[in-house]
């Protein structure tokens, strides 16, 4: 007998439509199993393993956003996900984003009566896209000992993502990203070493040697190109530490960068954990012409309150309401009040993970000032990234120079 695609599971208290989902599975090669409820599915998933699940969201007293819950309570994560229901269509986009935020794989989402073709397409994903997560390696074994010799023996360095002016498709700053190469580790994500180092209360240190870093290798960058500005995370620890601007003017001072070309990025939750002290720092940020930055806008909880009592110079629309713009309406309405809110409070706006052409578009239509993400370009080393800037900037200054005789003209 020739091998399985793998394990369906159809959790459907519709008896015609789970025997019509799991004989599709069966064609396409899927071993199928199919139960009538909440209780008949978590018993099964308890004791056994499945590669994907098409879930129905209404199992009669129970609802499939539990069973949601009970997959990513028990870390079944290998599992891909295909939801269906007869719901309107915000309902189902809501559900979705349940989905992505407790992290699980998500084939597809089909609306009643069910388009056999859009099925086969959502069963087919796991094949075409096949999971990692049984065979990702464990994070390393970081401890605070070994960042501390990291920070000794300069092991820190930065990568610069590109911000692009979408009025001027010149680049017009980038973001410093923090990046850490081991010996016996190789590189260690910042996902990994950030909260151990904020937890050993390593984060000043870790800050200033990224904050000079990122200046001293982005220094001919801003040199080169009038108005570029280097904009580095700051860790939400710092933002109760009152010395914080004095340390950055003494590091501007040191790497011989003006304070205007330095933007601090400072997340919304982290701004609000203590307000006052925040509004400290920040003023006096402002103050020494150093721009500020509210990073992550949307993903926390007091967006308004962050913008009315904050002084941020720039706002950062977060990437999870960018990829999904082009797509979701409701996504698309929230991009669009960030940026009327942000042009109240006279903020550039910068769009974050622009990675095609449609959202480039939306986001140039509702009036965001500046973008990055993987469709200008990924994170880069210095001279990579020194040499994409040199080359992008050269051909928007040529193509606005042949635009001129013919805007003159009109």
């Amino acid at each position: 007998m020739s091998a399985t695609r793998g394990r369906l599971l159809v959790v459907d208290d519709d008896l015609v439509q789970r025997v019509l989902i799991s004989k599709i599975g069966s064609k396409l090669g899927y071993d199928s199993v199919v139960v009538p409820s909440y209780e008949a599915a978590t018993e099964l998933l308890a004791r056994e393993t499945f590669d994907i699940m098409a879930l129905d969201l209404s199992l009669g007293e129970r609802d499939g956003v539990e069973l949601l819950r009970f997959v990513a309570e028990r870390d079944l994560r290998a599992m891909s996900i295909v939801i269906i229901s007869g719901c309107d269509d915000r309902i189902m986009k809501a559900t979705r984003r349940v989905a992505v935020g407790l992290k699980l794989p998500f084939a597809g989402c089909l609306t009643k009566p069910l388009d056999l073709n859009r099925l086969r397409c959502a069963l087919e994903l796991p094949q075409r896209s096949p999971l990692v997560a049984k065979t990702a390696s464990p994070p390393p074994r970081i401890t605070p000992d070994r960042i501390a010799r990291g920070l000794a023996n300069r092991e820190f360095f930065v990568e610069f993502q590109p911000k692009v002016a979408l009025r001027t498709g010149r680049v017009v700053g980038a973001e410093a990203l923090a990046r850490w190469r081991t010996a016996e580790f190789g590189m260690v994500s910042p996902m990994v070493f950030i909260p151990i180092a904020e937890q050993a209360g390593l984060m000043r240190e870790v800050t200033d040697c990224i904050l000079s870093s990122a200046l001293s290798q982005g220094r001919k960058m801003i040199e080169r190109n009038p108005g570029f500005t280097i904009a580095v995370n700051i860790s939400g620890s710092l933002m109760s530490d009152l010395t914080l601007p004095d340390r950055i003017e003494e590091i501007l001072r040191r790497e011989n960068v003006p304070p205007s070309s330095l933007t601090v990025e400072i997340t919304e939750t982290t701004a609000m954990a203590d307000v006052d002290r925040a509004n400290d720092i920040l003023v006096r940020l402002r103050l020494k012409n150093i721009g500020t930055a509210i990073d992550d806008f949307g993903t926390g909880y007091s967006s308004l309150a962050v913008l009315a009592r904050l002084p941020f110079s720039e706002l950062k629309i977060d990437q999870s309401f960018i990829k999904g713009c082009e797509s979701d309406d409701d996504m698309m309405k929230i991009v669009d009040a960030s940026v009327a809110l942000a042009k109240a409070f006279n903020m550039k706006v910068v769009a974050e993970g622009v990675e095609n052409s449609e959202a480039l578009e939306i986001i140039r239509r509702v009036g965001c000032d500046v973008a990055q993400g993987f469709y200008f370009a990924p994170s880069l080393r210095r001279s990579r990234a020194e040499r994409w800037i040199s080359e992008r900037n050269s051909l928007a200054d040529e193509q606005a120079a042949s635009a001129t005789p013919a805007a003159l003209a009109s």
